[in-house]
């Protein structure tokens, strides 16, 4: 979520509820205008204003995430496992000739990475065979939607997921 949405929609809600309150209030007491910064308005149109800002901000902070996207700076790269470089070039090669090697996947090898990392040196055993489930999930897909034989794609799974736990076993030595 970028981190502008919470306070546009908190200011938005102030606003709302702020109109509806002066509405509230003073039309209870049967006021018809108000006099802010020397001004005078009608209370009517003080009320619309602040009630149709406030929904106009509640609906621009639900439509920033749609049309502007948010990547925070990643702080994983520099606590990302080093993968030997000859399993590193073992797992480039395999992804590339299996087209797999877009930004995407690659956030998803490096995020299992990191975290199977975790989780190994917690002895977390259910943490890991999850995040091993995920991954083998998510290339088992990606090679399914490209119509991969089922036979060769059970293989090409296990072959990369083995890689990438032999790496982390080879890091935790």
């Amino acid at each position: 979520m970028h981190p502008i949405v919470p306070i546009i929609m908190a200011l938005g809600a102030i606003l709302f509820f702020v109109g509806i309150g002066i509405q509230a209030r003073l039309g209870a007491q049967r006021i018809s205008s108000i006099k802010l910064r020397g001004k005078e308005y009608k209370l009517w149109h003080f009320v619309v204003v602040t009630v149709g800002s406030g929904v106009a901000l509640i609906m621009l902070s639900v439509l920033i995430p749609k049309y502007i996207s948010y990547q925070p700076e990643s702080t994983q790269q520099s606590s990302q496992p080093l993968v030997s470089s000859n399993l590193k070039y073992e797992l480039d090669s395999i992804l590339s000739s299996m087209h797999l090697n877009d930004d995407a996947m690659m956030n998803a090898i490096s995020r299992f990475q990191t975290e199977y990392q975790k989780a190994s040196q917690k002895s977390d055993k259910n943490t890991m065979d999850l995040l091993v489930l995920e991954i083998a999930y998510r290339i088992r897909t990606e090679l399914q939607n490209r119509s991969y034989p089922e036979n060769q794609v059970e293989r090409e799974v296990e072959r990369i997921t083995g890689i990438l736990k032999q790496s982390i076993k080879q890091e935790n030595k």
